[in-house]
């Protein structure tokens, strides 16, 4: 299931990613729903994360909005090799009723290395390779993940710091 999200996703988002880009609130909008039953995280646009809040951590200009939504939202890179980079960029996401343990297992045959952490007292874990980053964060039944792609790695800040900048800001918002 958790594959299928994940083509899902990356399809829409190279569909949506076409397109021009979206218009975006300068601060991300209050949903008002909580979150799933067993107390999960607060519903708001990018799950809590603003363009300025990108540019500030991966550097301004770098990344363009390309999809927006209270489950998520991807920039993508503007660097790129040739045709290389195309789809990459930094995301994040919102799964409701999602699993660890199969996010855990998805990640290691990507051949990710994991480190356990936890987020304001949110249990999860990192995923890195040179390429990408991840990190993902659980409470109740609702996971939250960001994630850094990029085929030019060597062009921007550490992806790991990246990542956990945005990761830290967005469970101030959402937690």
């Amino acid at each position: 299931m958790t594959a299928v999200r994940l083509v899902a996703g990356l399809c829409l988002t190279l569909t949506l990613a076409a397109c021009s880009g979206p218009e975006r609130p300068a601060e991300p909008s209050s949903g008002g729903g909580s979150g799933a039953a067993g107390g999960g995280f607060r519903s708001v646009d990018c799950n809590g994360i603003t363009d300025a809040d990108v540019a500030k951590a991966a550097g301004s200009n770098l990344f363009t909005p390309a999809v927006v939504s209270d489950a998520g939202c991807f920039w993508q890179e503007n660097t790129m090799i040739g045709n290389v980079g195309a789809g990459m960029g930094i995301s994040t996401w919102w799964y409701r009723g999602s699993d660890m343990d199969t996010e855990r297992e998805l990640e290691q045959q990507a051949g990710r290395t994991l480190t356990e952490l936890a987020i304001d007292g949110n249990e999860g874990f990192k995923a890195s390779d040179d390429s990408a980053c991840s990190i993902y964060v659980a409470k109740g039944g609702d996971v939250i993940t960001w994630s850094i792609q990029t085929m030019n790695s060597e062009t921007l800040p550490d992806l790991c710091t990246i990542v956990g900048q945005l990761a830290q800001l967005s469970q101030e918002r959402v937690n």
